[in-house]
């Protein structure tokens, strides 16, 4: 193999690659990569067995060949070189990267040695979202994923894809759903996919993506009984799905409540914050409804420290809990996952599931339930 790239190409794919690199010192080839021509691409690929990501990239192909290369020491010297080409070649087995003033030989292993990737086979089924919305509707619903090893069924996110395409995700306490809206989705399946893509694999994507999203304006996500793909021109991810079945929530989401605060979100993150100095080990807050149903008062205290309250103003509808109390960190969690200026707190009883949402963006959510006193 000899083969000659530039150096931004080169340390693209490295960074693609990356998470998928695995650690595990029982099998060291894990902590290599593949490097492989095909046709005229070069391709690179990194795996942990659970996840494996390969990025294509261009450059000038001298002689087709194969190998493993050893991640850490290969990336490192890619990232702090000067030059803007670069050349490699395999040589009995080393791999012999050069410039105009550098050259480094490292012990390579066969790639032979290195795992199979998985392909998906078996009831395919595929489906072409636009790339921003697609990270729109990860970024906004792995907050409420939680890695568990009790419970794998919440230790990602659900996707669902039925005339449509719904993300969800939720550790118990909270549980954030956003839809994608249709002209978003260029092809679609008409047959029910309900599967949990691992958490791991969904932080991943969201490294990756955002670096392509001006390159590439749709995402290929195609999913088997097992495993799921995502596929760009230049990035493919293989993912193993979790087995289980993600928690009936749909009955969780208040579908009507009996007092409705429409507040200012900026203004009450601001006091989420101040208010949360003096918070317990709950990381409780209290929310009390104001005199003439004017404002809102957000209330912590700590014997040993001290307390604090901060009055929001806000319009309230229609009557309920007159206090709620919340982890203030699951509460502000939510609010981050909004753009919209104005925010509704939709409450039923000190009990029951808040809901949060927005009128501007009417396909997001996020529930959160209230400690109970």
């Amino acid at each position: 193999m000899k083969l000659v790239t530039l150096r931004n190409n080169l340390l693209d794919a490295l960074s693609c690659v990356e998470k998928g690199v695995g650690g595990d010192s029982s099998l060291p080839i894990l902590k290599n990569i593949l490097l492989k021509t095909e046709g005229s691409k070069i391709v690179m690929v990194g795996t942990n067995l659970e996840l494996a990501v390969t990025s294509t990239f261009s450059g000038k192909i001298i002689e087709n060949g194969e190998t493993t290369i050893p991640f850490s020491v290969f990336f490192s010297i890619v990232k702090n070189l000067n030059a803007e080409r670069i050349s490699i070649e395999l040589k009995n087995k080393k791999i012999i990267v050069t410039t105009d003033n550098y050259e480094a030989s490292i012990q390579g292993q066969e790639a032979r040695e290195f795992p199979i990737i998985p392909s998906l086979h078996n009831s395919v089924r595929a489906i072409k979202i636009k790339t921003h919305a697609f990270i729109e509707a990860l970024q906004k619903t792995a907050v409420a994923a939680q890695y568990s090893e009790i419970r794998p069924e919440i230790s990602g996110v659900l996707f669902r894809a039925e005339d449509g395409f719904v993300c969800v995700a939720t550790d118990g306490f909270r549980l954030t759903e956003k839809r994608i809206d249709q002209n978003q989705i260029e092809t679609q399946t008409k047959e029910g996919i309900k599967v949990i893509v691992p958490l791991r694999t969904i932080e991943e994507m969201l490294r990756i993506l955002p670096s392509l999203e001006k390159q590439e304006e749709f995402i290929e996500v195609f999913i088997d009984p097992t495993q799921i793909l995502f596929k760009t021109q230049a990035v493919q991810a293989v993912s193993r799905l979790i087995d289980g079945n993600f928690p009936e929530y749909e009955p969780i989401i208040p579908k009507n409540t009996e007092m409705e605060i429409v507040v200012s979100r900026s203004e009450l993150i601001n006091a989420l914050k101040l208010t949360s100095s003096f918070s317990g080990r709950a990381n409780d807050i209290s929310f009390i409804l104001g005199e003439n149903k004017k404002h809102i008062e957000l209330y912590s205290g700590d014997a040993s420290l001290g307390e604090g309250r901060y009055k929001v103003s806000a319009r309230i509808k229609g009557d309920g809990a007159a206090s709620l109390t919340f982890n203030w960190r699951y509460f502000l969690d939510g609010l981050k996952i909004f753009d919209s200026e104005e925010i509704t707190i939709g409450i039923n009883a000190p009990d029951k599931p808040v809901v949060i949402k927005t009128q501007e963006e009417p396909l997001l959510l996020y529930v959160v339930m209230p400690i109970k006193n």
